[in-house]
């Protein structure tokens, strides 16, 4: 069971960040008020989503159950989203609300790809798409600053 967990390392990482992402993205759409960021929003949703369930499925195939999200760390992550909407709605803020939010799951994916043995793996493909797309929507997302 060992060998299992540290074969999905990386999966069970990308599954833990892109349903992160996704609870983050739902908590920021309703207080966006240009279509253009709201739109960029959904799409990177969708993608979370999507690998949400892509890691998902390499995990059972693997043998391993995608574990759910800690319920503290989604209470804090509401709450701090929450609380930097309520001051400030601006199209700017939200947009550095997001690109904060997608650079630190690309941070954290990063680590553990470096600690992981996954290599060359449907895994370790799947986390180098997650992180190209990242920086995309990162770089879309600056221009909204």
């Amino acid at each position: 069971m060992k060998q299992k967990k540290s074969k999905g390392l990386i999966t069970s990482e990308l599954f833990r960040i892109s349903r992160l992402s996704m609870e983050a993205s739902e908590l920021v759409l309703p207080v966006i008020r240009d279509k253009n960021l709201k739109y960029q929003v959904e799409q990177q949703q969708e993608a979370y989503r999507a690998t949400a369930a892509r890691a998902a499925e390499i995990l059972r195939k693997s043998g391993i159950k995608p574990a759910e999200q800690s319920l503290f760390l989604g209470r804090v992550m509401r709450g701090s989203i929450k609380a930097d909407t309520s001051w400030n709605k601006s199209t700017p803020h939200i947009a550095q609300i997001a690109i904060h939010c997608t650079d630190a799951a690309m941070q954290d994916l990063t680590r553990t790809m470096n600690r992981s043995a996954d290599d060359g793996t449907e895994s370790r493909k799947l986390a180098e798409e997650f992180l190209k797309t990242g920086q995309r929507d990162v770089d879309l997302l600056k221009q909204y600053l």
